[in-house]
């Protein structure tokens, strides 16, 4: 990979960068704690049918498509990433301000699309910030991203538990007040120097074909979680489980996903990005397999350890995959790219998860167990079609 001439510079203060960064990932995963397990019920309260809080969910990964990429373009040729996720913070805050106050369906869907504007760039233009400190040797990606999946398990127990005796609009105005604190946290991000401005204006060159694969079986595994997103809380709720106990399963699951993060640095030595991919996939087919058959609380709470393979192992095997290939004055662009595929992928799982849970209820999962399947499929030809020294080992910027 070229080094561009930012990566010879003085790196910045690695405790002040491990800080600062891993305090954006925690306000964050504050919103998205709460987002992910809880707003589709107070899209349900607000009256949305299945159809239409599919449709509620997809419209922000849709939106992403666009703004991803614009926002990575203006953070990679400006050369401001700090100032791009403090602006992007704010509008945010404000969007979801505006959905607690919509007072129809209509309006709340008008406001879920504004905030995504700017709600939906943030993580893939952190996550570039973060290898770009990472391969300063500043931090290490794991044990800094490991911090917001923390947060994510902290609000999903605390926000289970308050929505036992509060409204759940509640959960519209913790989103907004994550993604603020989030914008105020960015500002304490370290500066480092930008590319020069030759290498910033530089088109995206053409991607090599493992690293497209690799992209698109990530795609694949990532998108297979979009039943889960999107319904199971609905559907655990529906079978009595209370709100608190859903926040501790969906905690259960981030917190596997924070041990594989914490000794991620080790496992990206020992396993290629590629393969970790694969594993994802595997154990896709194993989560959303066994949800087919509308498994007991107890049974649930086993299989939701293996989210640290369906998303952990799949997030970082992608991550390494991406600081192999890109350099870095196209990382924000890359990233931002990179999850617009994911978002393609996710958007439609999402869209067809609503009409599905709907006629084939939990059955639905073994579609989204076989999406898994076809990740873990196209990562294993990926890796059996690359050469082996590029296939095993070699150097990577993330974990540092």
């Amino acid at each position: 990979m070229r080094e561009s001439t930012a990566n010879t510079a003085k790196p910045p203060g690695a405790s002040r960068a491990r800080f600062s960064a891993a305090s954006a990932y925690l306000a964050a995963c504050v919103a998205l704690g709460v987002q992910t397990p809880f707003l589709p019920l107070f899209l349900a309260e607000r009256g949305l049918s299945a159809d239409a809080i599919s449709f509620a969910l997809a419209l922000p990964m849709a939106i992403r498509l666009a703004a991803m990429p614009l926002a990575g373009i203006v953070s990679d040729r400006w050369g401001v990433p700090r100032f791009t996720l403090m602006s992007l913070g704010l509008m945010g805050a404000f969007g979801f301000v505006f959905v607690g106050m919509a007072p129809s369906a209509g309006l709340i869907l008008l406001a879920i699309a504004f905030a995504a504007v700017f709600w939906t760039p943030i993580f893939p233009l952190l996550d570039a910030y973060a290898l770009r400190l990472a391969a300063l040797k500043a931090l290490d990606y794991g044990r800094v991203r490991l911090w917001g999946s923390i947060s994510f398990i902290a609000t999903n127990v605390a926000a289970g538990y308050l929505l036992n005796w509060t409204p759940v609009v509640l959960v519209v105005w913790v989103i907004a007040g994550g993604i603020l604190v989030f914008a105020l946290s960015a500002r304490t991000l370290p500066r480092y120097a930008p590319p020069p401005l030759h290498e910033r204006r530089q088109r995206l060159s053409k991607p090599p074909r493992v690293l497209f694969l690799g992209v698109l079986a990530a795609a694949c595994v990532q998108a297979s979680h979009a039943l889960v997103y999107g319904f199971s809380s609905l559907d655990w709720l529906s079978k009595g489980v209370s709100h608190g106990h859903i926040g501790i399963l969906w905690g259960i699951g981030t917190g596997a996903e924070v041990v594989l993060f914490y000794i991620g640095t080790s496992v990206t030595a020992a396993v290629s990005p590629l393969m970790l991919i694969a594993l994802g996939g595997v154990a896709a087919v194993l989560r959303f397999g066994a949800f087919a058959f509308d498994p007991p609380a107890m049974l649930i709470a086993l299989l939701q350890l293996l989210h640290a393979f369906t998303f952990g192992a799949t997030h970082l095997g992608l991550m390494v995959l991406l600081g192999k290939y890109i350099p870095a004055h196209s990382a924000g662009r890359s990233q931002a790219y990179s999850s617009a595929v994911l978002g393609i992928f996710m958007a439609l799982a999402t869209l067809a998860a609503g009409p599905l849970y709907a006629h084939w209820n939990v059955a639905a999962y073994a579609i989204y167990a076989a999406l898994g399947c076809i990740g873990a499929l196209i990562a294993l030809f990926a890796l059996s079609a690359q050469p082996q020294s590029a296939g095993s080992g070699g150097k990577t910027v993330a974990p540092s």
